[in-house]
């Protein structure tokens, strides 16, 4: 007779706690509720790139692609990354298509990291960035960053980083915060890098989403980092194809080649006809396509962010990305962030996910995330949902 199941999972699969947005997005089905949790984007998808999927398949280009990805998209890249992020990238030797940034951080991790190595994060974080960490023994050390700007302490950094410290982890614009990291804080991070011999780590898949006047700095872009940095990014959150999972790596060539092995090793390749559409979109697209872009979310943040405070909750302007975080403490002090989501659920059949999802344990913050990369209409019936919590 076979063991229990649960007996022959290693320690990394029983260590592993999956985000709470899983049951919540469940729950929030089962009532027929508004789900504000889960950051998939739920607008269209541009037709030309659609289309050009449909081509691609058509041409044929549904093989194995390199490992580095397919030449069209790894040249695209390299002519969007000069002129938006001022990165010079070799597309032959610097630039890796992966599966998604998820997929592109994993193999990342799996390059850089042996048990006990550290890793500096900041806090909030993204937690799938913190549960890869933790499944390959990272030690990671937090830098807490408050509300409602979250700027760095100098302090805090110096002391989270060793001769041990094997990378820094920017996510920049920030998911849940939106916070976006000033010129300023980037060299003070090149600083510390470079005082512990670390490299940097970015995710920049919010790129296009930056508000308030502000500009999406690259780390790499800044001299002094440009040999230091892995660059992630990609078009999940930009062409609204979340499920195409279409990412890429930036990387000095030392480290490209053994990253494309990693890469080939996981999953062999990411979609090609999909590697191709993105591709084609990146070429087709000028600056006004992002400009637009930029424009929609900033509306859906204003638009949210004026109905939470319709209905008593504190909205910490984000500098960026598609989230909002709320802070209810003011009204609903009563509340732990896990229990105010529920009596959202139950109350108002509107979904979001519970600080503790992006802080660490000890950490008791009433807030909650919300995602506003849905219709206005539907932002609009969730405000309207959520004022039932005054009821």
């Amino acid at each position: 007779m076979m063991k229990d199941a649960k007996s022959l999972l290693s320690s990394q699969a029983k260590a592993l706690t999956p985000p709470s947005l899983r049951e919540i997005t469940l729950r929030v089905e089962a009532v027929s509720g508004i789900n504000l949790g889960q950051g998939v984007c739920q607008l269209p998808t541009p037709p030309f790139v659609c289309e050009a999927a449909k081509q691609a398949v058509a041409e044929g280009i549904n093989r194995y692609t390199n490992p580095r990805g397919l030449p069209s998209l790894r040249y695209a890249l390299a002519e969007k990354l000069k002129h938006y992020n001022s990165i010079d990238a070799d597309p032959e030797t610097q630039i890796l298509v992966s599966s998604g940034t998820t997929g592109a951080f994993e193999a990342v991790c799996a390059m850089l990291l042996d048990p006990g190595d550290e890793v500096v994060n900041f806090s909030p974080y993204y937690p799938y960035h913190q549960n890869a960490l933790r499944r390959y023994g990272a030690d990671v050390k937090l830098v807490h960053l408050s509300g409602p700007d979250y700027l760095i302490d100098p302090e805090a950094l110096n002391n989270a980083c060793s001769e041990r410290t094997k990378f820094i982890l920017i996510n920049t614009p920030a998911n849940p915060t939106g916070k976006v990291f000033s010129k300023e804080e980037l060299e003070l991070i090149a600083q510390t890098a470079e005082r512990c011999n670390a490299l940097i780590v970015t995710d920049e898949i919010y790129e296009y989403m930056v508000f308030g006047g502000r500009k999406h700095i690259s780390p790499a872009s800044l001299p002094q980092l440009a040999d230091r940095t892995i660059t992630i990014g990609g078009y999940s959150k930009t062409f609204a194809i979340t499920g195409w999972r279409i990412g890429y790596l930036v990387l000095p060539p030392e480290l490209a080649t053994k990253a494309a092995s990693l890469l080939d090793s996981i999953y062999v390749c990411a979609p090609a006809p999909l590697q191709e559409a993105v591709a084609r979109g990146v070429v087709e697209f000028d600056d006004g396509f992002y400009e637009e872009l930029c424009a929609e979310y900033r509306h859906k943040r204003d638009l949210f962010c004026e109905g939470l405070v319709s209905v008593g909750l504190k909205p910490l302007i984000p500098q960026g990305s598609y989230y909002v975080v709320a802070d209810f403490a003011d009204k609903f002090r009563q509340y732990d962030s896990k229990s105010f989501v529920d009596m959202m659920i139950e109350r108002a059949r509107v979904g979001a996910v519970p600080s503790t999802d992006f802080v660490e344990n000890s950490r008791q913050e009433q807030w909650v995330r919300f995602c506003v990369s849905v219709a206005d209409s539907i932002l609009e019936q969730a405000v309207e949902n959520l004022q039932a919590l005054s009821a």
